[in-house]
């Protein structure tokens, strides 16, 4: 895992966290001249009432359709940042789009509405099942933040819990923040609800591999749901070494 990702993959969906996205992802990729690369995952399905002739016409229009939704992200991304960017279509579902795409990345970007309650409860959200998977480090933007772009590097948290050390998560941390001149603030040890609530820009946290139940429950999916500015994972081994 380099400290300074060379390759970034941003998901969008259009929405407002999906826009904080794609303002952080080229931040980041501007102060690290790393390649920036906007995914848009739209799968292109009939529904199974289709006739025969309907499935032959929907076939004859997917590459229009996947030509608009390409327009569409690259428009979108103009509107977010002014860094060179390519934009991608996938024909899968989000997670499985993101998780593909994440294995060609260093680093990860995308957006939450931090979902509660029932719907929350049947479908859970992309960023939460992403999270459970991701190879790399992942960058999760919250629709309702109170930073963005270059802002949200200006003072990070470092977090991180038994077994893990953390070591890795620091040294990422702080290479990220001296592209922007920021700062970083050790709370390893400090309890992921506590760090939420504390004073920073941007939440550093250790995450184990394979990700835990305990750890999901505890520390990863609380704070994809509830903390209202940026959290950045980073997988890391029970030794403090980078995955």
């Amino acid at each position: 895992m380099p400290e300074c990702p060379r390759s970034i993959v941003v998901a969008v969906d259009f929405g407002r966290a999906s826009a904080r996205a794609v303002a952080a992802g080229g931040a980041i990729a501007e102060r690290c001249g790393a390649t920036l690369r906007l995914l848009h995952a739209e799968p292109f399905d009939a529904p199974v009432y289709f006739t025969a002739e309907q499935l032959d016409a929907l076939r004859g229009d997917e590459p229009q359709n996947r030509e608009r939704a390409r327009v569409a992200v690259t428009q979108f991304g103009r509107q977010h940042t002014s860094y060179p960017f390519i934009a991608e279509v996938e024909d899968r579902a989000p997670v499985d789009a993101i998780l593909h795409a994440a294995a060609t990345a260093d680093l990860v970007v995308m957006g939450t509405h931090g979902r509660r309650g029932a719907s929350r409860w049947w479908l859970g959200s992309v960023a939460e099942r992403v999270l459970r998977e991701s190879p790399v480090p992942l960058l999760i933007e919250h629709a309702n933040g109170s930073n963005a772009g270059s802002a949200e590097f200006r003072h990070v948290l470092v977090q991180a819990m038994p077994p893990l050390a953390g070591d890795a998560t620091a040294r990422y941390a702080e290479t990220l923040a001296r592209r922007f001149n920021g700062i970083v603030e050790d709370r390893r040890g400090v309890a992921p609800a506590i760090v939420a609530d504390l004073f920073g820009t941007l939440v550093a946290v250790a995450c184990p591999v394979p990700r835990t139940a305990a750890w999901l429950v505890a520390a990863g999916e609380p704070l994809v749901r509830g903390c209202t500015r940026p959290v950045l994972f980073v997988p890391e081994s029970a030794g403090g070494e980078p995955v």
